[in-house]
């Protein structure tokens, strides 16, 4: 098998395939990150109404 005459993956190529491989999945845990912490910041919202009721209805 020879080997090709110009690497497939030199300076250039390597910082372009790096940039176009890692930003989508930066993004991607930038999204989940920020997902998780609506679905977080909801489940809280809606432990404090329970609380709120329950306080309301015992009182």
């Amino acid at each position: 098998m020879k080997y090709p005459l110009v690497p497939l993956v030199d300076d250039l190529t390597f910082s372009f395939l790096v940039f176009w491989l890692c930003l989508p999945v930066g993004l991607l845990l930038v999204l989940l990150i920020v997902w998780l912490r609506f679905l977080l910041s909801q489940d809280l919202l809606q432990v404090e109404s329970y609380r709120f009721h329950a306080i309301v209805l015992t009182a």
